[in-house]
């Protein structure tokens, strides 16, 4: 069988002509690993101070282990306020300071994250300003090298964090951010900087790893603190999603034993998709309005579960929502008491192939696509952690409050 390598060479030069390097899409997109979609802001989210710059040629190639996504349930008889049916939210008390009367499912935690955004002050922000994000992050990343025959075998997994990221996005889209992370003592190394492209006059640089050389795209701005192309309705937002998860595919490597080759791939459901899209959004636009409709639009998605005591990059204690597909369980953590959203997680799971397509290489047919490249996590295993500390305006990049 042929090298993931060999499986991402085929796959890139049906979008585009063989070239040195590989096409600087093609390179964004498999760096993206399976978390992120080619949007400036998510690269940030998830692959903040992660550098870039690599080849297929190259004797070694540094690829993200596993990522994803979020949230759900099925709140669409209770979102927006209107009562619950007997024997679905009936236990939880009405208004921005609900108290369940006992312990809430998934749905209704996601009723009372979405009424605790919606009773959170909107902070004054201008167009000209920026969003900035205090946060801790843990990742796990798999080092995948290449043998003497030029097949792909799994290098060493390494973890790094806690990781304290601070990020500058713009308000409106428009304007340059940057992403600042550093490893916690006693850790030495240098902190790493993140150039974050803005969408101006409707372009931007195609890539985020060399953004002065390579050619600028069509875009369109992506606020941080404003709806943007969000919509900021539960039913709007979930139409949303969907045709994200439609246009932008994502597809799992499932292992081929211990030469590290994959035995094929697996595409994810339209709803993990759309999950996926609905933790991205949580992490790049703070304004409650979208965050109170990313709530209730995920409350709609199907296959979302409760788990208690769940801990965040920061060790605070949380209830989670997730769901689970293809071997990786997405977190949405809360606070127990006010379900004020504290963070995301990504932890490994048992890979559960029933009914599902193993095609020998992703789908040609899609402009886009993502690619989850490695070995499938062990069930348990911290893929990654976050946890956010704070949210502020201010005037600049690099600015903190």
């Amino acid at each position: 069988m042929n090298s993931d390598l060999s499986v991402l060479e085929e796959f890139g030069a049906s979008l585009a002509p063989a070239q040195d390097q590989p096409p600087a899409e093609m390179r964004h997109r498999v760096m993206n690993g399976m978390r992120h979609p080619v949007r400036r802001q998510r690269l940030l989210s998830r692959l903040s101070g992660v550098r870039l710059a690599w080849g297929l040629g190259a004797p070694a190639v540094a690829a993200a282990a596993v990522a994803a996504a979020l949230v759900a349930g099925q709140l669409a008889d209770i979102a927006g306020g209107q009562p619950a049916p007997p024997g679905r939210g009936a236990d939880v008390k009405a208004g921005p300071g609900a108290v369940p009367l006992t312990p809430p499912g998934a749905e209704q935690v996601l009723l009372l994250a979405a009424q605790h955004a919606a009773a959170s002050s909107v902070m004054d922000a201008r167009a000209n300003q920026f969003v900035f994000i205090d946060s801790l992050e843990i990742e796990s990343r798999i080092d995948l090298r290449k043998d003497r025959n030029g097949e792909i075998r799994s290098g060493e997994t390494t973890v790094s964090g806690p990781l304290r990221t601070r990020t500058w996005l713009s308000v409106d889209g428009t304007r340059d951010g940057l992403v600042i992370q550093e490893a916690a003592p006693p850790a030495r190394r240098s902190p790493t900087r993140t150039h974050v492209d803005g969408c101006t006059n409707g372009r931007q640089a195609q890539t985020i790893d060399r953004p002065e050389t390579t050619p600028e795209v069509a875009c369109t701005p992506e606020p941080a603190y404003r709806p943007g192309s969000v919509p900021t309705d539960a039913a709007g937002l979930l139409a949303y999603v969907y045709s994200v998860a439609a246009a932008d595919p994502e597809w799992v490597s499932i292992d081929g034993g211990q030469k590290g080759s994959p035995r094929g791939f697996v595409r994810l459901s339209a709803d993990q998709r759309a999950f996926t899209e609905i933790a991205e959004i949580l992490s790049e636009n703070h304004l409650p309005a979208v965050q109170e409709a990313a709530f209730l639009a995920a409350g709609r998605i199907a296959g979302v579960q409760v788990r208690r005591n769940v801990a965040d990059a920061a060790g605070r204690s949380g209830v989670a929502v997730t769901r689970t597909e293809a071997g990786a369980r997405q977190e949405l953590v809360f606070d127990p008491a006010s379900y004020e959203y504290l963070g995301h997680n990504i932890i490994g799971a048992e890979l559960d192939l029933t009914g599902a397509k193993v095609v020998r290489s992703p789908d040609r047919d899609k402009g886009t696509a993502q690619i989850r490249l490695g070995p499938n996590p062990k069930p348990g295993k911290v893929i990654y952690e976050s946890a956010l500390l704070r949210t502020a305006i201010v005037d600049e990049v690099g600015q903190r409050p």
